[in-house]
């Protein structure tokens, strides 16, 4: 016989003290010694939450004391009770606390969510919102401010460029996330700054060449055919040395829909406003012009001594 006062579990205040028979005989066991007792049985009744709860242990009263099953309890709160022998103790689960499942979400047929993305809570099942807009091939993004999680479409203000999935990506870039950048491809750096304007937003495309095998960048977002508009901010970002210049292209399933002038630093951002009604692959593509006026197109390595430092910052997704 195991006893134990139940002070608290899982929310629920349990006032009489319960044991478990797991012996069979009316026996009372403590550091191992093993003697007999007296009870009393009075067909009593198990409610737990006000649902009568079976059991085929009988409970019994022993010194003033009501003893039931400790299973049965534990399944009227919707959890479970186990015997550990090697602790000589009672494991209970609380409903309350989620048993996690760990599983694999694949997209494309490649592996890319590999956390935890099923829970069972207070006995029912959840999938992760991230995890269900993955299988479903939608973006996904969490409005931290509200607590609001939107799946394929985003609050009024747009959904960010960052919740969509990049189906490829051509030469080296970061994506600014929560007012930093990276670690996309290893590089980290502060929010954009372009001519005094911070974007710390979690929503940016920036590049800046980090070695002699740097490439332009550039990279293709899956929209569906369910958008119609994209905005941001495009130029050369304040912490930018040199004179080398950028330009922003944006085409919708190869045809181009928007190309920015040539900016340089300390030139004010340009807005940036792009019908996408009906498009599917969706491509963002930097371009870097020298001082020699030489031009490198997305995908193509710079020279050693590039040190442009490019934002496409507040990019959203209507």
């Amino acid at each position: 016989m195991v006893a134990l006062r139940l002070r608290s579990l899982s929310g629920y205040a349990v006032g009489v003290l319960v044991g478990s028979l797991f012996f069979g005989g009316l026996t009372f066991a403590s550091t191992g010694t093993v003697m007999p007792i007296s009870v009393r049985y009075a067909n009593i009744g198990i409610t737990v939450n006000g649902k009568k709860i079976p059991t085929e242990a009988q409970p019994f009263i022993y010194k003033g004391n009501v003893y039931v099953p400790i299973s049965t309890i534990a399944h009227g709160l919707g959890s479970e009770a186990q015997w550990v022998g090697a602790k000589d103790e009672v494991a209970i689960a609380d409903p309350h606390i989620p048993s996690v499942q760990q599983g694999m979400v694949n997209y494309y047929n490649l592996p890319l969510y590999s956390g935890t993305h099923t829970v069972s809570y207070n006995g029912s099942s959840y999938i992760s919102a991230f995890a269900l807009a993955t299988v479903a091939n939608q973006p996904y993004y969490l409005d931290s401010a509200t607590q609001t999680a939107y799946i394929g479409t985003g609050p009024s203000s747009g959904m960010p460029l960052s919740a969509f999935f990049d189906t490829r990506d051509y030469g080296d870039y970061a994506m600014s996330r929560k007012g930093m950048v990276g670690p996309d491809y290893g590089w980290g750096d502060g929010a954009p700054v372009i001519k005094g304007i911070v974007y710390p937003n979690a929503n940016s495309l920036v590049w800046a060449p980090q070695s002699s095998t740097s490439q332009v960048p550039g990279v293709e977002f899956n929209l569906n055919g369910d958008y119609t508009s994209v905005t941001g901010a495009f130029g050369v970002d304040d912490g930018s040395q040199g004179t080398d210049q950028a330009q922003l292209t944006i085409t919708g399933d190869g045809q181009q829909l928007y190309q920015s002038p040539w900016m340089s630093k300390g030139e004010a951002a340009a807005p940036v406003a792009v019908n996408v009604t009906g498009v599917h692959l969706l491509t963002i593509a930097f371009a870097v012009k020298t001082a020699a006026g030489t031009v490198y197109s997305m995908g193509q390595a710079v020279p050693a001594n590039t040190t442009i430092d490019i934002d496409f910052a507040d990019v959203n997704v209507h």
